[in-house]
């Protein structure tokens, strides 16, 4: 189980926002506490993500409400345009490379690698016959920890939860994410992260922003197999069973 905090800052808008969440890792399966922020804004979520059927899902405890995805669904986005038939998201000219900076000091008592990340992207959206379109450029960097005494195949879990949509919007980007776990493992750890991102919308205006997170607590505990599961009496709506965002559509880099 780890804790972790995240903040970003928008220079175009002023805006400045903070994220708390723990994370618990047991049996292959993850759970994401939301205390300070939330998806899509909502305070006090939690995320499940389970290793078998792959699945992710936002529980909403104060609704009692349950959106479950998919593994495309979730890692391409499409939760956040909210299953509305009427929008298409196109993802173009993407490109995702990393480098070894070396060695990164110590987190909480681990020795970490430095790895700098870049991406760059073009986006299309379309909503109701109205195209708004734009180009983005991120650079981030990690401070990586293998953890030694780790689950392996909950943190195997982790790692590519937030990965494995690429699969499908743009399958040209995994070798070189295979790369990535080739050199630092599946076990692999951010500790610390910085990314900067600069987005260009069709008008040439700029956006950036600066996202950090650390983790501020990793250690080992017995969490209770039910923390894992969707609570009974939920109302569920669940995107894999009506397909990928219900006419949302992505396509492979061109």
């Amino acid at each position: 189980m780890y804790a972790v905090t995240s903040s970003s800052a928008d220079a175009h808008r002023k805006v400045h926002t903070d994220v708390r969440a723990r994370v618990q890792l047991q049996g292959g399966n993850a759970r994401l506490d939301y205390v300070v922020g939330g998806p899509m804004g909502v305070s006090g979520a939690h995320l499940i993500v389970k290793a078998s059927p792959r699945q992710f899902a936002i529980v909403h405890a104060k609704d009692k409400q349950v959106t479950i995805m998919d593994a495309v669904q979730f890692g391409s986005g499409v939760d956040a345009l909210m299953n509305d038939s009427t929008i298409t998201l196109h993802v173009t000219r993407a490109n995702l490379s990393f480098r070894d900076m070396g060695a990164g000091g110590e987190i909480l008592g681990y020795r970490t690698r430095r790895v700098r990340f870049y991406n760059t992207s073009d986006m299309e959206v379309n909503v109701r016959g109205m195209t708004q379109r734009s180009s983005s450029t991120d650079s981030s960097d990690q401070w990586i920890v293998v953890v030694p005494d780790g689950d392996e195949a909950s943190l195997t879990t982790w790692n590519k939860s937030f990965s494995i949509g690429m699969k499908t919007t743009n399958p040209e980007l995994t070798a070189e994410f295979a790369k990535y776990q080739k050199a630092y493992g599946r076990q692999a750890l951010a500790l610390r992260s910085i990314t900067w991102s600069n987005t260009i919308d069709g008008k040439g205006r700029v956006t950036s922003d600066v996202v950090a997170m650390v983790v501020t607590d990793l250690r080992t505990v017995d969490s209770n197999p039910k923390v894992f599961a969707i609570p009974d009496g939920y109302r569920v709506t669940n995107l894999a069973e009506s397909g990928v965002g219900g006419g949302v559509r992505t396509k492979p880099t061109e």
